[in-house]
């Protein structure tokens, strides 16, 4: 299958990254013998720095904080969704031509060798879990339900706000965590053309080791926090809320941060330390 994207803008964070041979340690290989090792992706959200935070009027004058969000897989197999060839009203909304059955593909370690590798290792599972769904603002296709966002008073652990699903068209936009094992070249790359992308027929996905990035200027990466009084807030960002996708680890979806607000004088500031709720 050939592994190519259609393009799409997109901001680069820059973040530290653990040495490759700790990281290459956590990473599945299979054993000698018997019947090859699942290739299981596993998500990760990545940390939030102040430049992915933003506070400003949108379109309508309403306050909002703006975050981009980068989900890594972390894992020694990729994570690709492909759509079905016809709608069945995934959305229920009533129209066939907005929508599409998602299904997830795991490939089996079939030589060995510890990693994904195109071509050599065969498809093990597929299992329709989920939805695809036109995205007017976007101008394409995305993963329903990919990520979610919450704001939280940290005194009190109220929620003060929250997003509804967050869809992306899954691709590579950068190297996370480089090993051995993982591809040096985007296997669902930017850029490039069908049959991966962001279209109702293409095949999506992050490859083992790659994460993908939603910037904050793009449509729904965005908490309305007008009326909110100044003070200490904690910010949640979850891959996978509602467990839709297979993978190795269900419990490092999530990523917290402390932050103080202040949304009257569109102020953000990142906080060190772990949220107190």
């Amino acid at each position: 299958m050939a592994k190519q994207a259609l393009s799409r803008i997109r901001l680069a964070l820059g973040l530290g990254l653990g040495s490759s041979a700790a990281i290459a340690l956590a990473f599945t290989v299979a054993p000698a013998g018997g019947e090859p090792s699942a290739l299981t992706p596993d998500l990760v959200t990545l940390a939030i720095q102040q430049e992915s935070l933003l506070v400003q009027p949108d379109e309508k004058g309403r306050t909002v904080l703006r975050l981009s969000n980068e989900i890594g897989n972390r894992a020694s197999g990729p994570l690709e969704v492909f759509p079905s060839a016809i709608s069945a009203d995934c959305d229920g909304d009533g129209d066939l031509a907005n929508d599409r059955d998602a299904s997830q593909r795991i490939f089996a370690d079939t030589n060995g060798s510890g990693g994904y590798e195109a071509g050599i290792d065969a498809v093990e599972s597929e299992r329709v879990f989920g939805c695809m769904r036109y995205h007017p603002a976007h101008d394409h296709w995305h993963m329903l339900d990919v990520a979610r966002y919450e704001l939280r008073r940290e005194a009190t652990g109220k929620l003060v706000a929250d997003s509804r699903k967050v869809g992306f068209c899954l691709t590579d936009t950068r190297l996370a965590f480089p090993t051995t094992l993982t591809p040096q070249v985007a296997t669902y790359p930017i850029g490039s053309a069908k049959p991966t992308g962001c279209d109702a027929i293409s095949t999506q996905g992050i490859s083992a080791g790659w994460a993908d990035l939603y910037a904050l200027a793009l449509p729904g990466q965005r908490l309305r926090v007008d009326g909110l009084r100044r003070g200490g807030y904690c910010l949640t960002s979850r891959a996978d809320p509602t467990d839709l996708i297979e993978e190795l680890d269900e419990a490092n979806n999530v990523r917290r941060v402390r932050l103080t607000l202040h949304p009257r004088k569109f102020l953000v500031r990142r906080r060190n330390g772990p949220c107190r709720i």
